[in-house]
């Protein structure tokens, strides 16, 4: 996100004739995509992660880690291997292909929880671990325009029908519009609602990504 800052600011700073300033603000993307692409792309995981002070990986994968791609940080090759490992794995981010809920179970049926469903933080569910984020299924939904590859785009739409298919499940049975969702089919955790307050603006971020996708906003 500080990389594609940059880059815009750039692009703001050419419009205005500040061409030094723009040329500064391109070559602080550049250092920063670089280093990200680096620094953080796990080669066997398949994806990027959160590095320790010791160089060593956090091997704890969230939708974070889609995140470069909002920069072009990823490689067509890598985006391809995110979303087939990651993104389009039932037991990870649950999203399926065509967004058809197919090969998902209950406890990971919406797709997108914010921390991915084989990690152990998973299960107990608690805010920030778990719970279905607007923001975060927006921010992803950004970095994937950014790939035309096939399994890309697939990704993309498949992520944008089962969030759209999430939101209108509270908003058709209870008319809320959720701080955030509950990652299990019936919401059992939270008694069928939402998980988090009933009206909370960027819940509408999981059916907006949708219309976005069709060419409506």
């Amino acid at each position: 996100m500080f990389a594609q800052d940059a880059y815009a600011l750039s692009k703001l700073a050419y419009i205005i004739g500040r061409y030094d300033d723009s040329i500064m603000l391109k070559k602080r993307g550049d250092d920063m995509k670089n280093r990200i692409q680096n620094n953080l792309w796990h080669e066997e995981l398949g994806i990027y992660a959160n590095r320790l002070l010791n160089g060593t990986f956090y091997p704890r994968i969230s939708p974070t880690s889609f995140y470069p791609m909002q920069a072009n940080v990823a490689t067509d090759e890598q985006a391809d291997m995110m979303i087939t490992k990651w993104l389009l794995n039932s037991t990870k981010f649950c999203i399926a292909r065509d967004g058809d809920f197919k090969g998902n179970d209950d406890t990971c049926y919406w797709g997108l929880p914010s921390i991915n469903a084989a990690d152990p933080a998973f299960p107990p569910l608690g805010y920030w671990r778990g719970y279905v984020w607007g923001p975060m299924a927006q921010l992803t939904f950004w970095g994937m325009q950014n790939y035309n590859t096939e399994l890309v785009t697939l990704g993309r739409k498949s992520l944008c029908k089962q969030m759209e298919a999430l939101f209108l499940s509270q908003w058709n049975e209870h008319r809320h519009v959720c701080e955030n969702y509950n990652p299990h089919k019936t919401a059992d955790t939270s008694k069928g609602d939402c998980s988090g307050t009933y009206f909370y603006h960027w819940g509408a971020l999981t059916a907006l990504i949708g219309l976005m996708e069709d060419g409506l906003y």
